[in-house]
């Protein structure tokens, strides 16, 4: 048999937000570390590629522009020959979206595995039940259980049983390293700085994971008070609460929502003292960055799996609600119209949760537990 045939062609279909690439960056490192000479493929929008092919460990990037080049079925059609002229071995699949789980089976791949409560899972060869309380990062990892070594897949099964984040340096979150020189001068000046800086970021998708904008107006001027620089992030869509955030904050406080790439939000987040956040991709980044991190869970719970990983954390929650956590991704609406999970979290909680975190200032960032703060 030749070298080439030796050679296992592997396709990854993660899930197509930046936080879901986040969390399967650890199943990327464990493919490569076991399987050096695998062929590594990640399927991803448009939008992510330039992100992906960052990665040391991954191969090519297959681009699938749903919405313009392979839009509709005619599209679908075309891309999934496109796939089949790769001649991938086995596909592994993150998403449940039934487009996945049609364009692999399309594509004619022999080994097609997702996860037993996706949308069209009858179209896979290989079924995985996805475990309800862990980690996203452990249930990843779990799709692709084969192709580990027996010693990783033994690290994996005392992760699972050792709680969310067992302090080990292997399954880390990773997110490409962003050098001075590829940010904006904005951003540049505004990290170029004597004082410390600490990140808010008061945004997400969904309005019930988004604490008060009035309660980080007052986590901003306390940071400052306590001879901090702040800087505020956040996506377009979250300017609105940005500007209420920074409102009267003085020349320390300074709004660079809407105004970065995503890799000066990496630069960002990982120059940072600290950061705190909701429930949202920040705290991801904040995790693959080892940057401390106070969280704020509103109508969700790190119980779902997306909570802090391997880094130095505080979570803040109300907890004793019956309507807590009401949705696993949040909503538009408080289902109970008293928003007591958002309301419930005091500017006095968030800065006991900072000082708790940094009552040892001089820590190593890459601690790997993390706490509550109780309500």
């Amino acid at each position: 048999m030749s070298e080439i045939e030796l050679v296992r062609n592997i396709l990854l279909v993660p899930k197509g937000f930046i936080g879901d690439l986040v969390l399967t960056s650890p199943v990327i490192e464990a493919i490569k570390r076991d399987n050096p000479s695998a062929r590594l493929c990640v399927l991803v929008t448009p939008n992510f590629a330039e992100y992906i092919r960052r990665d040391v460990h991954v191969d090519e990037v297959l681009v699938f522009d749903r919405h313009g080049e392979f839009s509709g079925w005619r599209g679908l059609k075309r891309f999934s020959q496109k796939i089949r002229e790769k001649n991938f071995a086995v596909a592994y699949s993150f998403h449940r979206s039934p487009r996945t789980s049609v364009l692999l089976a399309m594509a004619g791949i022999p080994e097609r595995v997702g996860y037993t409560d996706a949308i069209g899972a009858f179209l896979y060869t290989r079924r995985v039940p996805r475990t309800a309380r862990c980690h996203e990062v452990i249930r990843n990892l779990e799709l692709v259980r084969a192709e580990l070594s027996e010693d990783t897949s033994l690290e994996l099964a005392r992760l699972q049983k050792a709680g969310p984040t067992p302090v080990t340096e292997r399954f880390s979150l990773r997110v490409p390293d962003v050098s001075p020189d590829e940010v904006s001068v904005i951003v540049s000046g505004v990290m170029e700085c004597h004082k410390p800086i600490v990140v808010l970021a008061p945004g997400s998708a969904w309005e019930t994971k988004r604490w008060s904008a009035s309660g980080y107006r007052e986590i901003a001027r306390e940071m400052v008070a306590r001879g901090n620089r702040v800087v505020v992030v956040g996506s377009s869509a979250d300017q609105d609460v940005c500007a209420e955030v920074c409102q009267d904050g003085g020349a320390d406080v300074i709004n660079l929502c809407g105004r970065t790439t995503l890799f000066e939000l990496l630069f960002v987040i990982g120059g940072a003292r600290a950061i705190v956040c909701n429930d949202s991709v920040a705290l991801h980044i904040a995790s693959a960055r080892h940057t401390p991190t106070v969280v704020i869970f509103c109508a969700t719970s790190p119980l779902f799996g997306f909570g802090p990983w391997k880094n130095r954390a505080v979570v803040v929650e109300k907890g004793d609600l019956f309507c807590k956590p009401c949705r696993r991704h949040g909503s538009h609406r408080c289902p109970t119209g008293t928003m007591a999970c958002m309301k419930g979290v005091s500017t006095e909680m968030v800065m006991r949760a900072f000082v708790s975190l940094h009552a040892d200032h001089e820590a190593p960032k890459k601690t790997g537990s993390f706490q509550v703060v109780p309500s």
